[in-house]
């Protein structure tokens, strides 16, 4: 546990005190968020606020989790897991498609960088090759748990098409999540959180050996994301940008799957369930009715439009992913247990 503590620690550290660096280099040169004009008119103020502080996260969450591995082999003769790597390696892949997307918006002056098909596309690539390598080479175990009865059914190779949607639908999730202040870096810390604790305790399983790498992994990002927060806080200084949110939603799925929670995952991330819903049952109502159930979606912008002020909307939605994220980690626990 203490491995994981000092993840965190050296990664939410270097986060908080690199992020002003960051805000001022882009403050220089004039580079700032693009604002949707589809979007709430309180928005508008918002215009020109630096971006991209998922490069924050990314590599203070990687300088925190290779100095207390690095710690870790010191004690106990064990190097990084080659688990451990994989979801670096993805984590960080994510992240440059976003920056490449948040790099264009800012280029082109427009709200919208990247286009949707090569965005997805980009990502499909990168999940396909995450998914050949655990089939071919770690032998991942394609059986789901059901939780509360805790049964396994085998998917077969059912699974290997569940490994890109998962990844790509929770990437774009969180993406759809990102709309407020704050919003997205504090609800992750919580789904991030419960999985470092479920990998730490998998980790005494022979099952699991790398469970203790992917819980240090998971913290050092929990820690960079809350680090970030003392300046993507409403009022924000800097946004995460598609950086941020493409590559936590992504890391999030990849470290589900290697924890062999991925049911679990719909409890524990049931926020970003919430939002996703919210624009398809939007989108969809619409074309069949020409009406609208929400006055904007994803959900958050309906209770903009309602009055609701928008610190409010954040700590709510984050004290729900908070109780989602408790739920699941419960679901999950109590086979110890019973």
């Amino acid at each position: 546990m203490s491995y994981i503590i000092v993840a965190a620690a050296i990664a939410g550290f270097l986060s908080i005190i690199s992020a002003p660096f960051w805000i001022k280099f882009q403050r220089s040169r004039k580079m700032g968020q693009r604002i949707r004009v589809d979007g709430p008119q309180t928005h508008i103020v918002k215009a020109g606020t630096p971006t991209m502080g998922g490069i924050i996260i990314l590599i203070s969450s990687t300088v925190g989790y290779l100095i207390s591995s690095f710690a870790y082999y010191l004690k106990w003769k064990k190097p990084l897991s080659f688990e451990g790597i994989l979801v670096l390696i993805v984590f960080i892949l994510f992240g440059i498609v976003g920056l490449f997307d948040d790099y264009l918006s800012i280029k082109l002056d427009r709200s919208l960088g990247l286009r949707a098909k090569y965005k997805i596309l980009f990502q499909l690539l990168i999940s396909i090759i995450f998914a050949f390598i655990l089939i071919n080479y770690f032998g991942i175990d394609t059986k789901l748990e059901i939780p509360v009865i805790y049964r396994s059914i085998e998917l077969g190779y059912g699974y290997y098409l569940l490994i890109p949607l998962m990844i790509i639908s929770t990437s774009n999730a969180v993406n759809l999540t990102d709309g407020l202040d704050g919003l997205v870096a504090g609800t992750t810390a919580a789904v991030l959180g419960v999985l470092s604790l479920i990998g730490y305790v998998l980790s005494f399983s022979i099952t699991f050996e790398y469970g203790i790498d992917l819980a240090i992994l998971s913290a050092a990002i929990m820690a960079a994301s809350i680090g970030l927060l003392w300046w993507n806080a409403a009022p924000a200084d800097i946004f995460l940008g598609d950086t941020g949110s493409l590559s936590l939603g992504a890391v999030i799925a990849i470290l589900a799957i290697l924890l062999k929670v991925e049911i679990y995952l719909i409890v524990i991330g049931g926020l970003f369930v919430i939002e996703t819903l919210s624009v398809i049952i939007q989108v969809l109502y619409f074309k069949l009715t020409k009406k609208r159930v929400f006055l904007m979606a994803p959900i958050h912008h309906h209770f903009e439009l309602l009055g609701w002020p928008e610190i409010k909307i954040i700590i709510r939605f984050w004290l729900i992913s908070l109780i989602f994220a408790i739920i699941g980690y419960f679901l999950f626990y109590i086979k110890y247990i019973g």
